[in-house]
């Protein structure tokens, strides 16, 4: 018997295994990372959405603080008097 006859016909029954291996490894990670932007994406517009309601819904002259991790993050404040925007801050922790 030859080596060709132990790896199949022709030597065909080796490679398809390891591209197959290959491609699925490859199409994971692609898949993986599609998945984290997405997901990423969605939690930031879900935030935006929350900051933008939650500024909406301040009463005049009111302010309210947002917190991350234990730490203030955020800090909203809207102006009594009309005409003006809420003013939103980034505050460092």
């Amino acid at each position: 018997m030859t080596w060709l006859e132990w790896m199949g016909v022709g030597g065909i029954s080796v490679p398809v295994p390891f591209l197959a291996y290959r491609t699925r490894r490859r199409t994971k990670s692609t898949v993986e990372m599609c998945l984290k932007a997405l997901l990423q994406a969605r939690t930031e517009r879900e935030q935006r959405a929350t900051m933008v309601a939650m500024a909406a819904a301040l009463p005049q002259g009111g302010a309210a603080a947002r917190f991350e991790e234990g730490q203030p993050a955020w800090l909203f404040y809207k102006h009594a008097e009309p005409g003006h925007r809420v003013i939103v801050t980034r505050e460092a922790a």
